[in-house]
Formats: structure tokens, C-alpha cells, sequence
């Protein structure tokens, strides 16, 4: 007599970081170590064991503000993109420059100079966040716009620039084991706002 077999579900819920000033004044920042503007107070259903984040002060930060009692593990895989140049830059600083037209126009070919190709951004990422969903079946990351929509794009076999990844909002992604990703949901953040 056969065995009943039990699929592993595993669900993932990214969150993107608190903003910066660079996010504020729209900066590229990669891997500059801002802190965020605002300690909050997050109201989130979720109870994780662990978050998984970026090493990133503004990912640290906004894991002690949404999870304060839960352990936090930095990972600096889970970055940004180097922007090399471009980075803490502005579109208006850079549109005449054409290493900054080459890489606006196929940023999946180009890269900044000084930076990191997106074929190196897209390895570091998804090896870490497999290595990650492969030991936990049910993961909170806090991580970096770039990092949540190259997730997102990967999981659902959709093109990077067609995600989004706002603000204090909280994607929730399941599947099951060795199929592809099943369902994905959006929830926005609620926080209050506290003194640092």
C-alpha cells in the first residue's frame, strides 16, 4: 500500500524597506548605507519565527521597527544593485551622460560604470532567496524594491520592469513543491509613526 504524499507549501511575504532621503529626492541608491527618515510602528498580521534582509541599515532598521521581537538575519546578497556611478545620482544628473542613455535604454545588457551587471544582481538574489524558501517554508524578507521585483518577475515569468514594489506594502507569494509559483497578494502596511 502506497504512502499519501504531502506537498510543501511554502510562503513568502516581501516587504520593502521604510523610505530614505534618496528615495525622497529619487536617487538611485544601491549600496549606500542610508538610515530611514522615520521609525514606525507597523500593524502587520504576519508573526514570523525569523525575517530574512538585506545587511543594508534601512532593511535593519525597518525589521526592528515592523518585527521588533523576532530575530533578524542579514544577508548581503539581498542587496540593492550596485549603481556604481549612477549611484545617489538623479535622472536630472545623469540624462545627457551616454553610459546612463546605454544602460536606460537596455539595462539588462549595459551597466553602470563601476556598477554590477544585472545578470550578477539576478544570480546573487535568486541564489540566496532559494537557499532561504529551500530551509523555511514560510519566510518574511525585508529587502530593496530591485530585489522584491526581481523575485516577483522570476516566480510569476514576468519582465522587471513590469513589477512594482511600493512602500509599505506587504507581497505574499505561495507554491508548492517543484511547481511554480501559485498565487500572489498585496496588503498595505498600516504604521504609526514614532520619535527615533
Amino acid at each position: 500500500m502506497g504512502g499519501v504524499g504531502f506537498m510543501v507549501r511554502t510562503t513568502v511575504h516581501l516587504v520593502r524597506h521604510e523610505l530614505t532621503q534618496a528615495n525622497i529626492e529619487r536617487r538611485y541608491i544601491g549600496w549606500t548605507d542610508q538610515p530611514i527618515i522615520q521609525r514606525v510602528k507597523a500593524n502587520i498580521s504576519v508573526t514570523p519565527a525569523v525575517v530574512f534582509g538585506s545587511d543594508l541599515l534601512r532593511c535593519r532598521q525597518t525589521a526592528s521597527c515592523y518585527f521588533p521581537d523576532v530575530p533578524f538575519v542579514a544577508d548581503e546578497r539581498l542587496r540593492e544593485l550596485h549603481f556604481g556611478d549612477f549611484e545617489m545620482k538623479t535622472y536630472e544628473d545623469l540624462q545627457y551622460l551616454p553610459d546612463y542613455r546605454s544602460w536606460i535604454d537596455d539595462p539588462f545588457q549595459a551597466t553602470p560604470p563601476r556598477g554590477e551587471s544585472f545578470a550578477a544582481f539576478q544570480h546573487r538574489v535568486l541564489t540566496a532567496f532559494q537557499e532561504i524558501t529551500a530551509a523555511y517554508s514560510d519566510a518574511v524578507f525585508i529587502v530593496h524594491g530591485g530585489v522584491i521585483k526581481l523575485i516577483l518577475a522570476s516566480c510569476f515569468e514576468k519582465k522587471f520592469h513590469e513589477v512594482h514594489a511600493a512602500h509599505r506594502t506587504m507581497y505574499t507569494v505561495s507554491w508548492e513543491e517543484g511547481k511554480t509559483c501559485m498565487s500572489l497578494s498585496e496588503a498595505p502596511i498600516t504604521v504609526s509613526e514614532t520619535m527615533f
